[in-house]
């Protein structure tokens, strides 16, 4: 394949969109050292400047206490009125995202259960999904925690915030209720923060797949409801929302008999009812940016956040740890980051208990460092995105099975190739040529490959042991680190050219130095 780059093409500023933010787990995690070390490490090294996650009322913040949540006192009359409301942990909690240099993306959820109209929780950590038995008791709340908030960390500091109501309540797994009762939630919710501070930004629907947004937009406008901003995520598939059928139940329940049959343990377990290779490869490359596109006219001016996204939307996927997950993000930013206004990639650390806290060093969590801190190919993706000149070459688009796009900083060029491909087995190679119109001193590459930041293939050399010693540690951090290597470059009458080999879902940066 031969390639050839005009730095004089017509220019677009790089769009950073994807910088927006990062999500991770729920609240109570950021009370953890290493968490916050791995949230500081993505906003410093990635550059991403909001922090979002689940629960930030849910029982293990403590927002809400009453005596009869002692287990001895529940027999005392009238223990259930005596309460406190407390916002002491969540002051804490945002006080770690505040030092990491990340600013808030408030998710208000899920339901104390001191508020709640029922005992139905959605997962691991027990997470209180019903709808409020009070709509009143529940503003009342929302705008004592608001109020805080403004207290604590200003009122300039706050409005700089976003809020948004509740996590996909269109998935029975987080919401206990239809779409006229999220819709009434989140009137009642968006009111309440209004009359506290007009100036704070409220949104929603915070919905699986890009659904409920023309619903949600028509409903808002219909009832003068206040919305800044339209939320909803996507993923390549749903994992738990809506692809999943009887025949899908059937299989699980073979695998998982299966599992117990053969004592594979629980990581195991938990790929081989998820991790489905032969559904991936049936999707069409560039899906989200389809997603996207519909999305985007569905909010018309409104502005549209993609506050969750990544290269699978299921748990203990082996593309998450891999290269496979890389190539697929620098494909999906290439294609889509003009289209939102802010997206913020799930999640950041693979401390993560949504379904089960596994301990193994590469499980295929969602993170983008692994349960030890170490950055996995899909952070170093970020990196080399993170590094692109401000100016965007406008070039042909291709749709290919190698992908490119140049950049520049009025002097010197970067060309990022990438060979993303949705066929996990997938092993083809292509030798591409690249050409262009510079008269190059020097050509750098960084490269994302099976031999390049590939902390996995560390791990595995040592016997993929459950646990990893300090410094085995910090070796594969320091052996997986994405580094700049000078490579082989011709040069013929101010022209530049470089050969190379990528194999499928390769990513490389060239930097053509002038």
């Amino acid at each position: 394949m031969d390639i050839f780059i005009d730095k004089n093409a017509k220019k677009t500023p790089t769009n950073f969109s994807w910088q927006f933010g990062v999500g991770n787990d729920h609240a109570f995690q950021m009370h953890r050292t290493d968490v916050c070390e791995h949230i500081k490490l993505a906003h410093d090294e990635l550059g991403f400047r909001y922090l979002r996650f689940h629960g930030i009322f849910d029982d293990d913040m403590l927002c809400v206490q009453r005596l009869s949540d002692y287990k001895p006192f529940r027999a005392v009359p009238h223990s259930k009125e005596i309460e406190e409301v407390s916002f002491l942990q969540v002051a804490k909690v945002y006080d770690n995202v505040l030092s990491c240099g990340m600013k808030p993306f408030v998710e208000l959820s899920f339901m104390p259960s001191a508020l709640a109209s029922g005992k139905k929780t959605g997962i691991r950590y027990l997470n209180n999904i019903t709808q409020p038995k009070s709509l009143a008791r529940w503003c009342e709340f929302v705008t004592a925690f608001l109020k805080f908030l403004l207290r604590r960390y200003g009122k300039e500091e706050v409005e700089s915030w976003y809020f948004e109501v509740w996590n996909e309540p269109d998935l029975a797994i987080f919401f206990k209720g239809k779409q006229k009762d999220y819709f009434r939630l989140y009137e009642v919710t968006a009111r309440a923060v209004k009359k506290v501070d007009g100036n704070l930004r409220i949104g929603g629907p915070s919905s699986s797949a890009c659904l409920w947004l023309t619903d949600f937009k028509a409903f808002c406008k219909k009832n003068n409801v206040p919305c800044d901003f339209l939320s909803t995520h996507h993923y390549p598939g749903d994992a738990f929302g809506n692809t999943f059928s009887m025949k899908d139940a059937f299989t699980m329940m073979r695998i998982a008999k299966n599992a117990a049959k053969d004592k594979i343990g629980l990581s195991a377990a938990m790929q081989n009812l998820f991790f489905r290779p032969e559904v991936y490869k049936t999707w069409r490359k560039g899906v989200l940016s389809e997603l996207d596109e519909r999305a985007k006219q569905q909010a018309g001016d409104k502005p549209l956040l993609m506050t969750e996204w990544n290269s699978m939307a299921v748990f203990a996927s082996p593309v998450h740890d891999e290269k496979h997950s890389a190539a697929f993000i620098v494909k999906t930013v290439l294609d889509s980051a003009h289209l939102m206004d802010g997206y913020l990639f799930w999640c950041c650390s693979d401390i993560y208990e949504e379904q089960f806290m596994l301990g193994k060093p590469f499980h295929g969590g969602f993170g983008l460092v692994n349960n030890e801190g170490i950055p996995k190919p899909n952070f170093w993706a970020f990196k080399l995105l993170s590094k692109l000149y401000p100016q965007w070459l406008v070039l042909p688009k291709t749709a290919g099975d190698v992908e490119y796009a140049a950049f520049t900083d009025g002097k010197n060029v970067q060309v990022l190739l990438y060979a993303q491909d949705m066929d996990y087995f997938k092993r083809d190679t292509h030798e591409v040529t690249i050409s262009l119109n510079v008269p190059a001193r020097r050509v750098l590459a960084e490269r994302i490959d099976d031999t390049h930041c590939n902390p996995k293939a560390e791990w595995q050399k040592l016997g993929s042991p459950d646990l990893l010693t300090r410094e085995e540690v910090a070796a594969i951090k320091q052996r997986t680190r994405l580094c700049a290597e000078e490579v082989p470059f011709s040069s013929d009458g101010g022209k530049t050219s470089v050969h190379l080999t990528l194999s499928t879902n390769d990513v490389v940066l060239f930097t053509f130095e002038a």
